[in-house]
């Protein structure tokens, strides 16, 4: 089938209120290419009503529905937990939040702290160890290295690792760029980036923000 042929079989079967997954698998054609053939094209309310193919369409509009609202109440809970957790007044949750909140990255389901300062690194390990129970293995330890050299990227990781008590089995991916000629100019142990993929951990600590601080993000629900 030529191209042109195969572009107007595809926005036909979007007409014809087919989900983009199923004129994917119809025609044998690209995810990319089919959703750029028919970014244009909405379904008429009258194919949703009639069509088997446009009640199957709001069935799974429906359904993204129903599961877009239960995530956001789920977050909602692990915020409260936060909150909760934050009336404690707690000295080390207090500290490792408000370090968050200044250093971490907003993220809706993975906790992101990344900093080339030990010292801060120590204390939000400390904290996520202690204060949200949070075991190695859930642990990655991802390094941007400030030189290509092989022996030193080794050394480099290995500093992170022992200075965090994290196993090998915790390294995830070392990025290195060429490092100044100066050492003076570049981070000795680079940047080293902690990673934990729990969406109900990062939304406590959300949660916990806004009650020690006060006010309200509704970004961060999502």
């Amino acid at each position: 089938m030529k191209k042109r042929q195969l572009r107007n079989r595809v926005r036909e079967l979007r007409r014809q209120g087919l989900s983009i997954s199923e004129i994917v698998r119809l025609t044998n054609t690209s995810l990319h290419t089919v959703k750029h053939w028919v970014r244009d094209i909405v379904i008429s309310e009258e194919v949703l009503q009639n069509s088997p193919h446009g009640k199957r369409y709001r069935a799974q509009i429906a359904a993204a529905h129903v599961s877009r609202v239960k995530h956001r109440e789920l977050r909602r809970h692990y915020q409260e937990e936060g909150r909760i957790k934050a009336r404690e007044g707690n000295p080390l949750h207090l500290k490792g939040c408000m370090l968050y909140w200044a250093e971490g990255g907003k993220y809706r389901n993975q906790i992101m702290f990344a900093n080339s300062d030990p010292n801060m690194m120590l204390l939000f390990i400390h904290f996520l160890r202690e204060e949200l129970t949070v075991g190695d293995n859930d642990m990655i330890v991802n390094i941007h290295a400030h030189t290509t050299n092989f022996d030193e990227i080794q050394r480099i990781e290995a500093y992170w690792l022992n200075l965090l008590s994290l196993p090998v089995s915790c390294l995830g991916k070392t990025s290195h760029k060429k490092g100044s000629k100066s050492r003076n100019n570049r981070l000795e142990y680079g940047i080293c980036r902690l990673e934990i993929h729990n969406t109900q951990l990062i939304q406590h600590i959300y949660g916990a923000i806004q009650e020690y601080v006060g006010f309200e993000n509704p970004d961060w629900l999502g």
